[in-house]
């Protein structure tokens, strides 16, 4: 069973941020490519599978307008022996290489994950960024089981993808009835999320996931972290702001007027994945002109939930602490006002556990 983290919305007085559920971003490709022997010799081919559209890592802004991304990008790499005869001593090396605008290329800042990764896989160097695995021997007609390499994305500035050259060969290629050519090379391109009101991440277990839209963009910015335990599965996560309004009712009974962007956060996590000791942490920044001078005071700021499945309905606890206690009631929520210079910024902040999506207002 899949759990939907969906629909996050702000409302202040008689006014609103929303936040819903349920758009994607990024998506998964295969690839395969297979040497070419000679008419003695023997053919193996690779299955590549990336993911495209995830965020670049990194550290954006300053004061209160500033956030980190943290985001990760797989590889999973299968080789196939497709010839008669065993293949030995198999080894595959990866380095990756990331893109600018004006086809400009540098090393990858990209961190590899050991955890994440195969334990037949090691770090080589980090200039150039490479990793080598151990295949070992391949029997005829047999393949490997899939290899993963784990990384968090680059933090490079202005990183458009990062491509992955990756070289697998064996030993059978050193004498004329083996592979011919002794080893194929192919790059793998993956693109990197260029959105400033969006921010996607691939979420491996036993990491720490921060996604946030551009705070140097626009008025409004949000950021969604969380941790995924170790033995759940992994999953991609999305953030999204976006025009349009989406108003329900307050805890009184009475409409909300909606204010800002429509804010859209997707979780599909395990069952589980989040719980009373490991919830997920929403927060919405938002300066006077997204909110209002009449914000009223931050004890009447509520959140609106709509559920997967059911109505809406308004939480307004606040939380005892920022992050809150494992004893306190979730969801809750923090309410502060920010001033840095002559500029006021709200600050909402939401630790949630449930399915659906949340509204935040008055």
């Amino acid at each position: 069973m899949k759990s939907h983290v969906r629909g996050l919305v702000l409302l202040i007085s008689v006014l609103a941020v929303v936040v819903l559920g349920g758009a994607g971003g990024s998506t998964a490709s295969t690839t395969s490519h297979c040497n070419t022997p000679a008419p003695t010799g023997r053919q193996f081919c690779i299955t590549v599978e990336d993911i495209d559209g995830v965020s670049p890592s990194g550290h954006v802004g300053t004061g209160v307008r500033q956030n980190d991304v943290t985001a990760y990008q797989f590889y999973k790499f299968t080789v196939q022996n497709v010839g008669g005869s065993s293949l030995t001593n198999g080894t595959m090396s990866v380095v990756l290489t990331d893109n600018f605008p004006g086809g400009v290329t540098a090393n990858s800042t990209a961190l590899y994950v050991p955890s994440g990764s195969s334990s037949s896989c090691t770090v080589v160097s980090t200039i150039p960024n490479r990793v080598d695995c151990v295949l070992g021997n391949l029997a005829a007609n047999s393949a490997t089981p899939t290899i993963v390499l784990a990384y968090r994305t680059s933090t490079s500035a202005n990183v458009t993808s990062t491509d992955a050259t990756a070289t697998v060969a064996f030993k059978e290629g050193q004498n004329p009835n083996g592979a011919n050519p002794s080893s194929l090379t192919f790059v793998e391109n993956t693109s990197l999320e260029p959105d400033p009101e969006a921010s996607v991440a691939w979420s491996p277990p036993g990491q720490n996931v921060q996604l946030g839209t551009s705070p140097t963009f626009d008025s409004q910015f949000t950021t969604l972290q969380y941790t995924v335990p170790s033995g759940k599965s992994a999953f991609t996560a999305t953030l999204n702001e976006s025009s349009g309004t989406l108003c329900g009712l307050g805890s009184n009974g009475k409409p909300l007027s909606c204010f800002g962007e429509l804010v859209t956060a997707h979780l599909p996590a395990d069952a589980g994945t989040f719980s009373q000791t490991n919830p997920f942490h929403l927060t919405f920044t938002l300066v006077p002109a997204d909110f209002s001078a009449s914000v009223g005071t931050i004890t009447s700021v509520a959140v609106v939930h709509q559920p997967d499945v059911g109505p809406l309905e308004t939480i307004s606890t606040q939380c005892s602490a920022n992050p809150p206690p494992t004893t306190d009631p979730l969801p809750c929520i923090v309410v502060t006002k920010v001033n840095q210079g002559q500029t006021k910024f709200l600050v909402v902040d939401l630790y949630g556990v449930n399915n659906g999506g949340f509204r935040i207002g008055n």
